[in-house]
């Protein structure tokens, strides 16, 4: 009989959460391929896994076990169903400029009865097991250990088994499958149950059914459930899912939205919580209190220093993430299951759990972005990690010389912090010119003040969880101020694709002989367009679009065999640099999926490129592919040249890179035409999957790197050496960029696996 139960749930949670990434990368490219959607689907499946959860709740207790067996059996079938009806999610292009209604509304459609009957698995088959009379029903929980267990052998093997071997058309008909012996295994758990009054048989006349070991079962009765108790079930839940979003958003963003850098995190979060209900969780809180307070000071820090991650290696960056997720996910679930209650009260103590991890997702997919520019809700919640710790009670101190020392940590060590932090915020550089200083290193003795002091006396008041809140609240405050009123920022907007920021950099120029201005549009910390102020360069395409860059010499190459005017698409907006290139007699269209990327660049009080253009300039907002597929059914005129510059540096969309897509971006171009493809990227070596892209079509593929040594020093701060990929099947355009300087490709030194809608592998392409 454990076993059958065993198997039941660890079925359910392995379907659940290999649901999720499957999901997920089907609206990838309906949505534009963003970080965000994933963001989105963990908030909406949070959400539904607390409806899951309530319906456990009042069917174990306002339903008959005859209703239960007839009435869920009859509805998981539907969800079934469902699923087999709703498969393909389908949305407008202009449904990605502001795609969180949409993306709920598809979700709830293609996944929503199907996630939310097997997500009340969980509290289901526990609260069966407890009535069935076994004699470990009294204790349901180690149900869970064998949940979250499935849970992170589906969610591993979605990445490294089920996407690089099965199509998403596989994968679904693979998961109903499943879902079918599911619905099977769930009718016989049912029946298992006893009919009428489910009491423990080994419970003493009178009692319910008897708690868990870890909650009371020790003998002692379980301690009374108020409102205090669930408040705090709710916060302890609330932190690691917050945790979890804020890491999963920040090296998701950065590098490329796919389904490991998705399992990562959640699957450390998964474990977590296996250790936590699998060990004895008051030892688990001792031990963990301190390294997750280190840990937390180590985060501080890298908040402080945000812009030199923009340079540190990938790898260090995941792996420290990790690390705090896990401490902070122990503390949080180790408090969790430390107060769990026995079985009688087993449905409520999840659904209170899930109640924490949906307002995590609220708070973090839909408040922060609301509320606030910057990610200060990752801020937040390393407070919130904090407050985790146990709460000294002081008046309880007997000791005077001991009550001493409470108050000061309490009451002192805040007080000192944020004395201090005014002090050095305003008399710092004073300091250091006394000291005699270097200009060279006052950055690194001013940051060094700033912050080594500040985490010392964090890492003093580790032992009382108010005290140690306070302290590390005024650094990370001071750090959020300072961002805010920072003078070099001109402009900020938060949208769903991300942080948009207008920065000014002021340097001397010792070619010019004169101070001058660069004006640079971020995304996070990826540079997507600059603009100077300079009378020599004002107007000038800069950045990787300067005039020696390989996108120049294509772009020259088409204007040399189109003296008439050519018609230019741009999939990628940017600061609409490459609209400085357009001629009178030409047209371009830029195809923006950000609305507020597209509203700074056309303000001329920001960049100037778009305004300042000559011919005929648009930018149509939309994910670009499902725009250049809707001018493909409506026949709207094709492009001679068409340029992919969407994935730089940072998050890749991967629907712009398969097979499918190439194969469009031909439909959209005249036979003699040129797709070029900008491929730089910090972590991603793009270029053997756009070959092996091109040779699928018989094109004829070119290459360009251009790396610093080959600008001009005195331009340096000005041009950027950046990597780009030219494809054509006509000779004579073959012929004219090879003269130009492009480098034609004849193999790739690296075999990739060709990515198409339905299969992808990012692991193959990152840069060892």
């Amino acid at each position: 009989m454990v076993l059958y139960y065993i198997a039941t749930v660890f079925l359910s949670a392995m379907l659940l959460f290999s649901m999720q990434p499957m999901v997920a990368k089907t609206l990838l490219p309906v949505f534009g391929g963003s970080s965000s959607v994933w963001t989105t689907c963990m908030l909406f499946y949070q959400t539904v896994l607390l409806l899951g959860y309530l319906y456990a709740h009042f069917v174990m207790n306002r339903v008959p076990r005859r209703v239960q067996l007839f009435g869920h059996v009859a509805m998981l079938i539907v969800a079934l169903v469902a699923g087999y009806m709703f498969d393909t999610p389908v949305a407008p292009a202009e449904a990605s400029v502001f795609p969180v209604p949409w993306l709920i509304l598809q979700l709830a459609l293609v996944s929503g009865l199907p996630f939310f009957m097997i997500s009340s698995a969980g509290p289901l088959v526990q609260g069966w097991f407890a009535r069935t009379g076994h004699g470990r029903s009294h204790d349901p929980y180690f149900l869970y250990a064998a949940s979250n267990a499935g849970s992170l052998i589906g969610l591993l093997a979605y990445p490294f088994v089920i996407e690089p071997m099965l199509g998403l058309d596989t994968q679904r008909t693979v998961w109903l499958g499943g879902f079918g012996v599911f619905i099977v295994l769930s009718a016989g758990a049912i029946l298992m149950t006893r009919k009428g009054h489910h009491q423990d048989p080994h419970a003493p006349p009178g009692d319910v059914l008897a708690p868990p070991q870890g909650a009371g079962a020790s003998g002692k009765p379980d301690r009374r459930i108020d409102w205090r108790r669930r408040l705090r079930w709710v916060f302890y839940a609330f932190v690691p899912s917050s945790m979890l979003l804020g890491v999963t958003s920040h090296i998701s963003m950065d590098i490329a939205s796919f389904p490991l850098l998705w399992v990562l995190p959640l699957a450390v979060y998964l474990i977590t919580m296996i250790v936590a209900f699998a060990v004895d969780a008051q030892k688990l809180v001792e031990s963990i209190r301190r390294p997750m307070v280190i840990a937390i000071i180590g985060a501080t820090i890298l908040v402080l220093a945000s812009d030199a991650q923009a340079y540190a290696p990938i790898k260090a960056l995941v792996a420290i993430q990790l690390l705090i997720l896990g401490v902070v996910g122990l503390m949080g679930h180790g408090m969790l299951s430390g107060d769990r209650p026995g079985a009688k009260h087993l449905t409520e103590f999840y659904l209170l759990m899930s109640v924490g991890g949906a307002l995590g997702g609220l708070f973090n997919g839909i408040v922060a972005p609301l509320v606030f520019e910057t990610t200060l809700e990752y801020q937040i919640v390393l407070v919130c990690a904090v407050a985790l710790l146990p709460w000294r009670r002081i008046r309880e101190i007997t000791d005077a010389k001991l009550k001493r020392k409470a108050m000061l940590v309490r009451f002192g060590l805040p007080a000192l912090s944020l004395a201090y932090m005014f002090f050095m915020g305003f008399f710092a550089s004073d300091i250091l010119d006394l000291i005699g200083v270097g200009l060279a290193n006052v950055f690194t003795f001013r940051f060094a003040l700033m912050i080594f002091v500040p985490a010392l006396m964090v890492y003093l008041a580790w032992n009382d969880g108010l005290a140690c809140m306070l302290v590390l609240a005024v650094p990370l405050s001071m750090a959020a101020y300072d961002d805010l009123t920072n003078p070099m920022i001109q402009y900020r907007e938060r949208t769903f694709y991300g942080i948009l920021s207008v920065v000014d950099k002021a340097f001397y120029d010792p070619f010019l002989e004169q101070p001058v201005r660069i004006r640079s549009l971020l995304h996070g910390t990826t540079d997507h367009g600059i603009e100077s102020n300079d009378r020599e360069y004002k107007g000038m395409p800069l950045g990787y679009y300067h005039p020696e860059s390989p996108c120049a010499m294509v772009i020259d190459t088409m204007k040399e065999l189109r003296p008439e005017g050519m018609r230019m698409g741009v999939v990628g907006l940017g600061t609409g640099a490459i609209s400085a290139y357009n001629r009178p007699e030409d047209t371009m269209r830029f195809f923006e999926i950000d609305p507020g990327v597209a509203k700074i660049a056309e303000d001329p009080e920001n960049f100037s490129y778009l305004s300042n253009a000559k011919g005929r300039v648009d930018v149509v907002l939309g994910d670009g592919r499902l725009l250049l597929e809707d001018e493909l059914r409506i026949n709207e005129p094709l492009y001679d040249l068409l340029v992919i510059d969407a994935f730089s540096s940072d998050s890749i969309p991967v629907h712009l890179l398969t097979y499918e897509a190439i194969g469009l971006y031909f439909d959209r171009l005249t036979n003699d035409g040129v797709i070029l493809l900008h491929i730089s990227n910090r972590h991603l070596d793009l270029k053997p999957l756009v070959f092996e892209l091109g040779s699928e079509y018989q094109a004829t593929v070119f290459y360009k790197n251009q790396i610093t040594s080959e600008i001009d020093k005195d331009r340096r701060q000005y041009w950027r050496p950046s990597n780009w990929m030219a494809l054509t099947k006509d000779a004579q355009t073959s012929q004219a960029l090879f003269e130009n300087g492009m480098e034609k490709m004849v193999y790739s030194e690296t075999e990739v696996r060709i990515w198409t809608d339905q299969y992808s592998n990012i692991l193959s392409l990152f840069i060892k």
